[in-house]
């Protein structure tokens, strides 16, 4: 494909629920939706250089639209949804996490003590991602949920502010200085 294309996700919980609008029971399914959509584009293509469980360097060359698209739309959705110290811990998390299953700590019990916390953390994971495809490449252009942190009632960072006067602001500041 050549032209530029919008694709929506949706997510529920964190967890992919629909795409262009065609909700999916079947988790597979959905993603096999949006690696038909990407890899026209081909999105994904990339190569993997990490370590081994042995201790020596590996790399491999792979082609993988699905995730490359759905992991971008679900880091902006959290970003929306999730606020800063949920999106640090859940992030120091997954590293240990990774490492851990690489390693097939699969019977170490904070793997399910991560898996609770990372859980949780996706209560408020709800809402559609817009992505611009073009060819070998795409970007996250909008997101829309009813958990949006970013619109409150006291305004929106950096364009409005309903909560309080700017008089109070500067107070606010100098007392927190």
């Amino acid at each position: 494909e050549h032209e530029p294309r919008t694709l929506r996700i949706a997510f529920e919980r964190g967890e992919i629920a629909a795409v262009d609008g065609k909700p999916y029971a079947d988790k597979v399914e959905a993603i096999r939706a949006v690696e038909a959509i990407g890899a026209k584009y081909g999105i994904g293509r990339d190569m993997h250089i990490g370590d081994t469980i042995i201790g020596i360097k590996g790399r491999v060359g792979f082609e993988a639209a699905a995730p490359m698209l759905i992991i971008a739309a679900h880091k902006m959705l959290e970003k929306h949804t999730l606020t800063k110290w949920q999106l640090y811990w859940k992030d120091q998390l997954s590293t240990w996490y990774g490492m851990f299953l690489h390693e097939s700590q699969y019977l170490e019990p904070v793997m399910t003590d991560i898996e609770a916390m990372l859980s949780s953390s996706q209560r408020n994971v709800n809402g559609v991602v817009t992505l611009m495809l073009r060819p070998y490449s795409f970007e996250t252009v909008g997101v829309d949920s009813k958990d949006d942190l970013v619109k409150n009632p006291f305004g929106e960072y950096g364009e409005t502010q309903r909560g309080w006067t700017s008089e109070e602001a500067k107070g606010f500041i100098k007392v927190t200085s």
